[in-house]
């Protein structure tokens, strides 16, 4: 036959002493350092989510901006009776001087005219001092202008034997070559190249996102006449 034992039960001293034992130096350090890894992994994450939101909040800002000056720019272009490709000088609205005629018609400003009156005129100009594109209407006061884009760089290239069209108007036939001729109408085209964004701030200058960024506008009258 054989005997079982039964195991005696421990002291009740033994059992509380057992029951109040709580974790080691070694487990506490091991578990703050599991605690302060999941918190420097959630504040990280957290950063990079902000920064992450901020890009991309710049550009559809930068890209509602740009498309807002663009269409503006556009619908004048569309609706103009007759153009001319010049250059404007101190950021003066009635010093435009248009390309003379049989030369490239290439300049840093664009005069519109809607109605057959020649003395009522939308100018728009590239200002290479504070890289900014203007536009200003015959309202009686030279210096008064708006701002339709601004942070605007040239220091861009197109490649591929292309020209650069950043902060100029240009006259471009069909084929792309530069008009040259007063008597026939050609695609008005001109780029704007961005060293930043906006809304909110965010330089895309070197040693941050982006070297710059490019929109390009070709557009031509729509009128008959």
């Amino acid at each position: 036959m054989k005997i079982l034992s039964v195991p005696k039960p421990a002291p009740a001293g033994a059992r509380r002493t057992r029951r109040a034992q709580a974790f080691t130096v070694a487990e506490m350090m091991v578990a703050v350092f599991i605690f302060v890894f999941m918190v420097l992994g959630i504040i990280y994450t957290w950063m990079f989510g902000m920064r992450f939101d901020q890009v991309v909040c710049s550009k559809l800002g930068a890209s509602d901006k740009s498309r807002m000056s663009f269409d503006l720019l556009t619908g004048d272009i569309r609706s103009a009776k007759s153009w001319g490709v010049g250059n404007i000088v101190t950021n003066n609205k009635t010093s435009f001087t248009r390309c003379v005629n049989a030369t490239n018609q290439v300049g840093n400003a664009l005069s519109l005219t809607n109605s057959m009156n020649i003395n009522s005129w939308i100018r728009y100009w590239f200002n290479t001092n504070t890289c900014q594109l203007c536009r200003g209407t015959n309202d009686g006061v030279a210096t008064r202008y708006q701002i339709i884009a601004q942070n605007l760089t040239n220091s861009g290239t197109l490649g591929n034997g292309l020209t650069n069209t950043s902060m100029t108007f240009q006259g471009q036939k069909y084929d792309g070559t530069l008009a040259q001729d007063w008597q026939f109408k050609y695609m008005l085209v001109t780029t704007m190249e961005f060293c930043q964004y906006q809304y909110p701030l965010t330089k895309v200058g070197p040693g941050y996102y982006y070297n710059y960024y490019r929109i390009q506008l070709k557009a031509a009258s729509h009128c008959p006449n």
